[in-house]
């Protein structure tokens, strides 16, 4: 059925993850229409009712949400909220109102977000509805020596102002929802960041002004990461900032330093720069050779267990119960925060789906659900690598007890998360299966009731794991990371079960926590 063209003069505005009114192009563009302005936000009930969504998520997009109408409201204008698939909310303004143009920001590639603005598309031309559609990043090819030049040539461009004042029409507006519309459990995630532009300029400055320093630093402990990381994933991702204020900003800051001799704050800035270019070009390259079904994994192809959520491994896993005491702290740091560096969500999602031999739908799910900042495209790109089911897996099984040695190695994150095994020296924390049990009896520990025993033995299942994950690598020599001899680690200062299989030499990132270092 084709629409007769509008004669209205009501301009649309449709918001997704763009949820600002500074360095808006298309926001600008609706404005320079001359009309009225409808700014328009409408929530996906598809969308929220997938397994890879929670309740703090849809809190975190609630604060963005009322913060960008009180941007619009100091305009003179106010966010106008509706639910449903968007082509037929369009449809329905645009029999009750009219509507002259429709403007918003191109998606990125997540299939989902890609299919329904593809329907509002096609509604848009049967209804001869004019489409102002803007490119929040500049495609940008993939040879990495042009992707760059594309990438600073857009960075460098003057930002969009936002407008002064917005004529918009006194239109009702729905509700605003809670995350029970949606069948959203209670999600109560005290340590969560709060959403909003004005929170995402307050992270962005702190990191700007010191927080960010010793980002640069070589074989920075977990908790020395965590505190020099931007925070700034879950506002990009949402576009309450823009990617290009961040970067002019990290680079004005970049040039002062410079100018005061600061070059070890300064290397920090330049490696946040190179993450959110590759955040960028993750986000604008269309991925090739992979077919992704419902922005999620595809089947599994080494067949490992589907498990449902009352699965005792999975369920140990998802709780912070594996006696694997790195791994617990990550799962609770995540439950408690909404947040963990990109490197120990690789971790925790490579454990479930290699040593437990899981398959990784229900992991990926339910890591995906805890991050405040989770993005589909971004997180499911980097899964697959991380569980092997990508045209470019990354290869290697890492080593929990290891990488909990080298990346804690005083047992400070452990002994914040893990209170139960606070009292075991340094040595042993990492593996407490491995202490005397004198000493666990000193310390009042016993593992199997004040704390798990290790569900697995991680070397075997690693070795197991390689078998099929990586038939080529068995009768070769072990992976790089390993030490040729058993007495290497020791000699190191590490137990003997932190000498068996590999940690990778860069790890793959879930998402992008931009001050990280992964």
């Amino acid at each position: 059925m084709f629409y007769i063209c509008s004669m209205s003069d009501l301009h649309v505005i449709w918001f997704r993850r763009d949820l600002r009114v500074h360095d808006h192009a298309a926001l600008v563009a609706a404005c320079a229409s001359g009309g009225q302005v409808l700014p328009l936000y409408i929530f996906d009930t598809r969308h929220w009712h997938r397994p890879d969504t929670s309740g703090r998520q849809f809190d975190f997009l609630l604060e963005s949400l009322a913060d960008l109408d009180g941007a619009l409201r100091k305009r003179g204008s106010k966010l106008c909220l509706r639910s449903g698939n968007a082509a037929e909310v369009l449809s329905q303004i645009h029999t009750q109102y009219g509507i002259a143009s429709l403007h918003f920001h191109a998606a990125s590639h997540d299939p989902e977000e890609t299919e329904r603005v593809q329907h509002v598309r096609s509604w848009a031309m049967k209804a001869g509805i004019p489409l102002r559609e803007q490119a929040i990043r500049r495609a940008m090819p993939l040879t990495p020596g042009e992707s760059e030049t594309a990438f600073r040539h857009y960075m460098r461009q003057p930002r969009l102002n936002a407008p002064e004042n917005l004529d918009t029409p006194d239109m009702v507006s729905e509700d605003w929802p809670v995350a029970s519309d949606y069948g959203l459990g209670d999600d109560a995630c005290a340590g969560r960041q709060t959403g909003g532009r004005t929170n995402g300029v307050l992270q962005l400055r702190q990191y700007l002004s010191g927080r960010g320093r010793p980002a640069s630093k070589r074989n920075l402990s977990v908790t020395d990461r965590e505190s020099s990381a931007s925070g700034l994933s879950p506002y990009l991702n949402w576009g309450t900032l823009s990617d290009r204020e961040v970067w002019q900003a990290a680079m004005r800051a970049k040039g002062a330093l410079l100018s005061d001799g600061d070059e070890t704050f300064a290397a920090s800035l330049d490696a946040f720069v190179e993450n959110l270019e590759q955040r960028s070009r993750l986000l604008t390259a269309k991925p090739r050779h992979e077919q992704v079904e419902n922005a999620g994994l595809p089947n599994d192809i080494f067949k490992r267990e589907m498990v449902g959520a009352a699965d005792p491994r999975l369920a140990a896993w998802a709780s912070g119960r594996t006696g694997f005491p790195l791994l617990d702290a990550s799962m609770r740091c995540l439950q408690a925060t909404g947040r963990l560096e990109s490197e120990l969500r690789s971790l925790l999602l490579s454990f479930a789906t290699c040593h437990l031999w899981l398959d990784p739908t229900a992991p990926a799910q339910h890591l995906a659900r805890l991050s405040t900042d989770f993005d589909g495209a971004l997180f499911y790109g980097n899964a697959r690598k991380v569980v092997g089911v990508s045209s470019h897996p990354v290869g290697q099984i890492p080593n929990p007890v290891r990488h909990s040695q080298m990346r804690d190695p005083e047992g400070t994150f452990i002994r914040k998360w893990i209170p139960e095994i606070a009292d075991l020296p340094d040595a042993l924390i990492h593996s407490p299966w491995d202490a005397p049990k004198s000493l666990l009896a000193e310390k009042g520990i016993v593992l199997g009731q004040s704390y798990p025993m290790r569900m697995v033995d991680h070397m075997a299942a690693a070795r197991a794991a390689r078998r099929h994950l990586f038939p080529e690598q068995s009768s070769h020599a072990l992976p790089f990371g390993v030490p040729a001899r058993p007495n290497m680690a020791r000699r190191a200062g590490m137990s003997k079960s932190g000498r068996v299989h590999a940690v990778p030499a860069k790890p793959v990132q879930l998402s992008f926590d931009l001050g990280g270092h992964a």
